[in-house]
């Protein structure tokens, strides 16, 4: 009796195998899921990972490595992939291959694989790192999260300070074959100045600057206030800088002012004076001035107490308003 050889030991039997004639020829495993064991050496084409993103090597017992083109080594990304009501991400980051992501200024690292288990549905999931820097599956269903992400429910969308990971649908306590890769290689915060902001880009960076805003204080003397020497005294709450001045009298009027910063145990008296010769209305009974220059500092300090001095007054003026400009 004689018998035949049915199979063949291409490794031991073989020598210069040429396959290149073949129909197809497959050396690589394929899957929506990344196989939970493996063998070094082995490979696999993840099919819910974009092309490019998607082949992958076990470079050790139980470890898949994303492979990327280019010389040295690619960083490692985080991918998600399903089995039943078990939905993986990050199955590849590790301790020697983080996944990093950026959220503004701030690098986070995955070290580990992460699980968010489905207990109920229908719904969609949304998986994205926060801003807080935790791998977040925010959901409409029942979900329960391990290996150090958040499930967070009542997401319908993803928060506008995240980092999108991808979204992923679920029907009868099972998770979709396929979701939807929302991570980007490349982006940018686009930043729009709204009224009465303007902005200005300079070395990748945009700055946002609003307009000054216009305060001031005014005070007036009255009756026997109409007085030349006397004089009233009121605390600035908020720094800002003298803008313009304005006198309004039924005669003539000189406004000096007089200053004493925060800290200060006494009132301002002549000797904290800031003018030379002071704000003067000489003719008409309203002057309004954006000139400065007879101040020694136009700069007004938070909390800095001011004396307004009537210095000399005329005409038999029976009030003296003054008011002074300060932008913020």
């Amino acid at each position: 009796m004689m018998f035949s050889q049915t199979q063949i030991n291409l490794q031991t039997q073989a020598r210069d195998v040429d396959f290149s004639a073949a129909p197809s020829t497959k050396p690589a495993q394929t899957g929506s899921a990344l196989p939970s064991t493996c063998s070094v050496g082995a490979a696999f084409i993840l099919l819910s990972s974009p092309a490019g993103q998607n082949f992958y090597i076990c470079t050790a017992t139980g470890i898949w490595s994303l492979q990327t083109g280019g010389s040295g080594s690619g960083p490692n990304v985080l991918s998600v992939s399903v089995s039943g009501n078990s939905l993986s991400v990050g199955a590849g980051c590790s301790a020697a291959s983080p996944c990093n992501v950026r959220v503004g200024a701030t690098v986070f690292s995955f070290t580990n694989g992460m699980t968010a288990t489905l207990a109920s549905g229908p719904g969609s999931a949304y998986i994205y790192v926060a801003s807080s820097g935790f791998l977040t599956v925010g959901h409409n269903m029942t979900v329960s999260c391990s290996g150090g992400c958040v499930a967070q429910s009542g997401i319908t969308g993803f928060p506008a300070d995240s980092y999108p990971v991808a979204v992923w649908t679920a029907s009868n306590t099972i998770w979709s074959p396929s979701g939807m890769d929302a991570r980007a290689i490349l982006g940018r915060d686009l930043v729009v100045a709204g009224t009465g902001i303007s902005g200005t880009s300079s070395g990748g960076s945009t700055t946002l600057s609003a307009p000054s805003q216009e305060a001031g204080f005014a005070v007036a003397f009255r009756g026997t206030d109409v007085a030349a020497g006397a004089t009233l005294y009121l605390t600035i709450p908020y720094a800002c800088t003298i803008s313009d001045w304005a006198i309004t009298s039924d005669g003539t009027a000189t406004i000096t002012l007089w200053r004493v910063s925060d800290g200060g145990n006494e009132l301002p008296n002549d000797s904290d004076t800031l003018n030379t010769n002071g704000f003067s209305l000489t003719t008409g009974t309203r002057i309004h001035s954006t000139t400065l220059t007879d101040l020694s500092s136009t700069s007004i300090f938070a909390f800095d107490t001011f004396g307004i001095n009537l210095f000399a007054v005329g005409g038999s003026a029976s009030h003296v308003e003054f008011y002074l400009g300060c932008a913020r």
